[in-house]
């Protein structure tokens, strides 16, 4: 090789190596200031997609069309304002007479009204709730066995909180994202009533204790669905051992660890918030410190015969390879891949100027497009596999010789190469949910879940203690589920509390959000996590 050629090469390499940081840099900047919509134009209408869909659109049924949504307009505006008003708010009505109808009521005839409604907020109050039994003995009996009232149950006993009270301090912390010492602050503010955030955490350490069977429950029905998505997000933990204050990897004291290598690797084993989910079901949130596939192989239980719907991380893939030191892989459990990840990827690279990711993108956007139009007519499992098979097959076969005949031709390391290379990696998961109509194109769903605790990293920003990862995951797990069956996880917290004061908890399965859904009406959900 001549010095002129080994030159070339050199420049390529480093040309090569310059897009990929610019790319990073793009990526970077974009997740800082941009915005983070993965939305794409719609497509023009009239045109197939790419002709890789030979069937017309409109052999589906239509839609319901959704109802009209009355607009706002400055003459419009009070009959808009009133229509956005539930019923079921109490109403304080006051009626101004003008002063010279005051004065001579009598003379004067109504005709007509000018209503104006607003929303208002009456501040909450704390109230003390004295219960007093007193002790009787009968007069005739002076020297009987005196008589008193039974004492009401109590979801605490020997709690200074009251049940709703209690349902604040969940909410506020685990929905709302507020620390424990700002409800204190809060509460102090308010009404004058000094509490510590000790006691507001020892007291959420109790309703936790309470509570996780109904959580346990719920895990056993969760993972008899024939498919479960999976996930897992990292959480900071505090510690006053550690130098830094917090440590966000599985910590141990420098002097157990001998080389610098080997500290780092410590380091990765980033503290876990793992969330398994059913689609239109429950959530179930488990905390552990680590992110090894052992974690995994602990939470699933080993009689789980399904569908595990996963992203490209290599915990869970780990678990079900085998995993280090086991014999051999989960036999009775089918991976789906996420579609989402690689439409991600070639969304990335369509934004960096790459002209075959957008052209590869167009072609993803045509399986969500058949998705969309399946999940909007509402199709059973049964008919949106048929579905698949017969529109989304034909698709995904011209994406694979796209996407082969790309790789061949491009580096490995450019924007489409890396995309490309993701997707093949992957495909053996990928191409899963055309033959199974209970599983969802992507894992988005399991990651709108992750949400809640997202939103509480930004608030409260470490998990205060080791111990209290776990009491964090049952809450997160009984809330997250009431929010994905539109239930309010108020009303059903209280009526938790209300059925293990006077039940127990002898039939956990009888108190989940599943069995609160099905005696009661759904009420309006009065916030929704962002």
């Amino acid at each position: 090789m001549t010095e002129l050629e080994a030159a070339r090469q050199r420049i390529a390499t480093l040309e090569e190596e310059l897009a990929v940081l610019a790319r990073q840099l793009a990526a970077l900047t974009r997740q800082v200031f941009g915005r983070r919509s993965e939305q794409t134009p719609p497509p023009v209408p009239g045109q197939l997609d790419l002709n890789l869909e030979t069937e017309s659109v409109e052999e589906l049924p239509a839609p319901p069309a959704p109802p009209d949504k009355p607009k706002g307009g400055s003459r419009k505006g009070r009959k808009v304002r009133a229509a956005l008003l539930p019923d079921h708010l109490p109403v304080e009505e006051t009626v101004l007479i003008h002063p010279q109808a005051a004065a001579d009521p009598g003379n004067w005839r109504e005709i007509d009204r000018e209503v104006s409604e607003r929303l208002e907020r009456i501040p909450g109050k704390l109230v003390i709730l004295r219960v007093v039994r007193p002790v009787l003995v009968r007069k005739d009996q002076p020297f009987a066995a005196p008589v008193t009232a039974p004492a009401p149950p109590q979801f605490l006993p020997g709690s200074f909180f009251g049940p709703q009270l209690m349902v604040d301090l969940v909410l506020e912390k685990s929905l709302y994202a507020l620390p424990l010492y700002r409800q204190a602050k809060a509460l102090e503010w308010e009404s004058g009533v000094k509490t510590s955030p000790a006691t507001l955490c020892q007291t959420l350490a109790r309703i936790a204790r309470e509570v996780e069977p109904v959580v346990q429950s719920m895990a056993d029905g969760l993972w008899r669905a024939p498919c479960v998505q999976f996930d897992l997000t990292p959480v900071r933990c505090l510690s006053r051992e550690h130098a830094g204050g917090s440590f966000l990897g599985q910590w141990r004291p420098m002097a157990d660890i001998d080389s610098r290598q080997a500290a780092r690797r410590v380091s990765r084993q980033a503290n876990q918030m793992w969330v398994a989910a059913v689609p239109g079901g429950d959530v179930l949130y488990t905390w552990d410190p680590s992110k090894a596939a052992s974690v995994a192989e602990g939470i699933i239980p080993p009689w789980f015969k399904g569908i595990l719907q996963t992203d490209g991380g290599p915990e869970v893939l780990c678990f079900l390879k085998g995993g280090k030191g086991r014999l051999k892989p989960p036999p009775d459990i089918l991976r789906a891949a996420c579609w989402a990840h690689v439409r991600r990827k070639f969304f990335e690279g369509a934004k960096a100027g790459c002209p075959l990711c957008a052209r590869l993108l167009k072609i993803i956007n045509v399986l969500y497009r058949i998705e969309g139009r399946a999940r909007e007519i509402g199709l059973p499992p049964e008919e949106r596999t048929l579905l698949r098979q017969r529109r989304a097959r034909r698709v995904v076969a011209g994406l694979r010789r796209r996407i082969e005949r790309t790789l061949a031709a491009e580096r490995p390391k450019s924007a489409v190469g890396q995309a490309c290379t993701y997707a093949l990696g992957q495909w053996s998961g990928l191409v899963t949910y055309l033959d199974h109509g209970v599983v969802e194109i992507d894992n988005n769903s399991v990651e709108n879940a992750i949400r809640p605790c997202a939103l509480g990293k930004k608030n409260w920003l470490f998990i205060g203690d080791v111990k209290a990862g776990p009491r964090t995951a049952i809450f997160y797990s009984l809330i997250g589920s009431c929010l994905r069956r539109g239930l309010n996880p108020r009303a059903y917290l209280h009526w938790l509390f209300t059925r293990i004061a006077a039940e127990g908890t002898h039939a956990p399965h009888t108190l989940n959000p599943a069995a609160y859904a099905a005696i009661t009406k759904p009420e309006p959900v009065a916030a929704q996590a962002a």
